[in-house]
């Protein structure tokens, strides 16, 4: 069979914006996006499988995001044979556009689905210490944007309210059924998490984003403290 061309841009937006509600955004209409999410969390969990990749993900997510290196980190951690197999599974032939933050964002709940997808989520995550940024990262995270610590501050937060939910949304498939309704049972912990004043405008994309990297960490936290 001839193969098909696709041309793959495949974006994630992580955006945090003042104002004074939670909001998570409806999932576009368009199939053609849908998949494109779909395909990337293939990828990444495909890379997540390699175990040779292990120590490039680790150094390559304790890189300060958007900081010099963080690009190159990112382009070793990846493992570009990982398309080549959805393109034999799809027919297709694959450009793959991703940006570093969006490489790094999509990681963590692949992460987290390989690790502790099976085991379910913990239970006792408010009982674990605050979070603290500086021990995440091997550089200053007094450099991190502001829009980057509200948005862990926020997933810390709402991981922590409800850990079941979050764990629930992040097995689920992008933009499926299962999602839309884990994100509906969320919003009290979304609303909850939100400063007074505050508002913070969440795409699907990243709320998957920011519950997986504190999901990730929160679950390591708590296996380490039994």
């Amino acid at each position: 069979m001839q193969a098909r061309t696709a041309l793959m841009h495949l974006a994630l937006i992580f955006g945090l914006l003042p104002a004074t509600t939670a909001l998570a955004r409806p999932a576009s209409e368009d199939p053609g996006a849908t998949e494109k999410l779909r395909l990337l969390a293939e990828f990444t969990d495909c890379v997540t499988a390699q175990k040779s990749r292990q120590p490039a993900i680790r150094t390559f997510l304790r890189t300060l995001p958007d900081r010099p290196g963080f690009g190159e980190a990112g382009l070793k951690a990846a493992d570009l044979t990982c398309l080549n197999r959805a393109a034999t599974r799809m027919h297709a032939t694959f450009e793959m556009r991703l940006q570093p933050d969006s490489f790094r964002d999509a990681l963590f709940p692949s992460l987290y689905r390989r690790e502790f997808g099976k085991a379910g989520p913990v239970a006792d995550f408010k009982a674990l210490p605050p979070l603290r940024l500086s021990g995440e990262f091997d550089g200053d995270a007094a450099e991190l944007s502001a829009s980057f610590v509200a948005g862990r501050l926020f997933g810390d937060c709402v991981a922590r309210e409800d850990s079941a939910d979050a764990h629930a949304l992040l097995l689920a498939q992008p933009a499926s059924a299962e999602e839309n309704a884990a994100i509906d049972r969320l919003k009290p912990a979304f609303t909850a998490c939100i400063k007074q004043g505050q508002t913070i405008s969440l795409t699907r994309t990243a709320i998957r984003a920011t519950l997986g990297e504190a999901m990730f960490k929160l679950a390591h936290a708590a296996t380490t403290a039994r």
